[in-house]
């Protein structure tokens, strides 16, 4: 995309090359008769060679006009553009796709507050903890969390005049609330270092082994490190901060980059279980300090998020 610098260069280059435009010699005083013909009959043009030289500058000054038009146009759209830029930069999200996290905070934070959705914020885990706590417990025992999630539901709707639903993500989950670092995994990740062996076969073809948990051959995409995505240097993976706020303490949130994109990376020591009972814990804290909730519902949303996300870390209520 041409640069700003460039555009303005183009019409500085425009505007002056007319100042230029039939002034190689002095024509202001002297007059000349142009005959021409149209249509068979003849006309004699009798303007002085200044006031030509008048028309012609005219002429040049309306496409200098028009041309910098244009320019002024692609140099405002290059602004805004280039301002968008700077204020996605201001947003104290740092790395590729970091700003795509606040989109997964609301998706967690809706879903913990729907009635049977404890299996649609496990689809927010990484691999390897959807593997670990399955579906067959997700879809039982939950009324107890339901029962809650209808009555904060229509405290919320009470208040606010809306239902539980964050409709602009990228508003609310700001740098206000949170703050976003991406990095990479480095080659040596999966905790030992990627070997990656070039055999010739019998048949004079190439056979390819890689090696990263055991060195024992092709890693198993059951093992350790491939169940976590852990082995797969250049991978993205991130680092949610937010700070103690809304009654909850300081908490730290590593995700993992998927193919669906950003994931949870949750403690080990979470099951179906113990996810429910985190959850049924916090939302009635939430609950509890409805006489204090925020003016804002925006505000109000990143309380509730705050403690769904410190129930999905395995971190206790008050």
């Amino acid at each position: 995309m041409k640069s700003i610098s460039t555009y303005v260069a183009a019409a500085a280059l425009a505007i002056g090359g007319t100042a230029f435009v039939g002034c190689d010699r002095d024509e202001t005083a002297s007059t000349t008769t142009t005959t021409t013909t149209s249509g068979g009959t003849a006309s004699t043009d009798t303007r002085t060679t200044g006031e030509k030289v008048g028309d012609k500058m005219e002429v040049a000054a309306d496409k200098t006009k028009n041309a910098a038009k244009t320019v002024g146009t692609e140099i405002s759209d290059a602004a805004k553009s280039a301002g968008g830029a700077i204020k996605n930069a201001a947003g104290g999200f740092s790395g590729d796709n970091a700003n795509r996290v606040p989109a997964l905070v609301s998706d967690v934070a809706e879903a913990a507050l729907s009635k049977d959705g404890l299996d649609d914020v496990v689809e927010r885990f990484v691999d390897a903890d959807r593997n670990r706590i399955g579906k067959a417990d997700l879809d039982k025992g939950n009324d107890a969390l339901n029962a809650l999630v209808s009555s904060i539901g229509a405290d919320w709707t009470a208040k606010y005049n809306t239902d539980f639903d964050v409709h602009d993500a990228d508003k609310v989950f700001t740098n206000q609330f949170m703050t976003v670092n991406v990095g990479e995994l480095s080659k040596d990740a999966g905790g030992v270092k990627v070997d990656v062996d070039t055999d010739r076969k019998a048949g004079g073809g190439i056979e390819t082994k890689v090696d990263v948990d055991r060195k024992s051959g092709v890693d198993s995409p059951t093992n350790a490190s491939a169940d976590t995505n852990r082995n797969d240097p250049g991978r993205n993976v991130a680092s949610v901060m937010i700070p103690a706020s809304h009654g909850a303490p300081a908490l730290t949130v590593p995700l993992i980059h998927e193919a669906g994109g950003w994931k949870i990376d949750v403690p080990d020591t979470l099951d179906a279980a113990k996810l429910r009972s985190n959850l049924v814990a916090h939302l009635t804290e939430v609950q509890n300090m409805k006489a204090q909730w925020p003016a804002t519902s925006d505000e109000a949303y990143r309380a509730v998020a705050h403690h769904v996300l410190m129930a999905v870390m395995d971190k206790p209520a008050k």
